[in-house]
This record gives C-alpha cells, structure tokens and sequence, in this order.
C-alpha cells in the first residue's frame, strides 16, 4: 500500500513486490549503489508512480474484516487497534521544540 502525490490513485499493480523493492525505489531516488544482490534483483516499483502529482488529501478506509481484521491482529501482542486513533493522524511536532533540542543536542557536543 502506497500513498503520496506522486503514486497512482486507486492502482492495483501486479508486480511483485516485497522489502527489497521498496528499498531499491529509495536507493532509485536517492541516486545510491545497491547494498546487495537483493537489492539489484528486487523488483522496481515505477509503475505505481505517475510524473503527474495529485495533491488531494487521502482519507483512510477501514479495511473489510473478511480481507484483514486489524483487531485480530493485534491480539498476539495483547493490544487493541485504535481506528479513532488512525483516523485523527499522527500529531505534529511543534517547530520550536524540535528547535529547541536541536541547540540542545548541539551544546553537549
């Protein structure tokens, strides 16, 4: 699952992918040598990506329980899923605090 301006909306692809993919579009990007023969041969994921950027805000859908019952994960772990939790977004940092500790990291140094 993807998310982004640049990936296609509403895309299924058919391409294998797996971890070594999504690390091969980052090496991609970033212009860096693979680390390994696993990283060479993982497939690339260009056709999720589209050059036409669509900014439009996505919005979470609960998966069908029949598919994934994110609850019935979760219960190895003893823990709950928090749907309410997923649907608010993650809280952002506040600018002046992360500010404020980057001077701090830099005065112990």
């Amino acid at each position: 699952m993807m998310a982004g301006p640049y990936v296609k909306r509403g895309y299924v692809s058919h391409t294998h992918a797996n971890f070594g993919s999504i690390l091969k579009v980052i090496y991609n990007i970033l212009g860096v040598p693979y680390v390994n023969q696993y990283d060479q041969t993982a497939s690339l994921l260009q056709d999720f990506f589209t050059d036409k950027p669509d900014f439009r805000p996505y919005e979470a859908v609960l998966p069908d329980a029949r598919v994934f019952d994110p609850q019935a994960a979760m219960k190895p772990y003893k823990k709950t899923f928090d749907w309410r939790k997923i649907q608010k977004g993650p809280e952002m940092d506040d600018r002046a605090d992360q500010r404020a500790e980057h001077y701090r990291q830099q005065q112990e140094k």
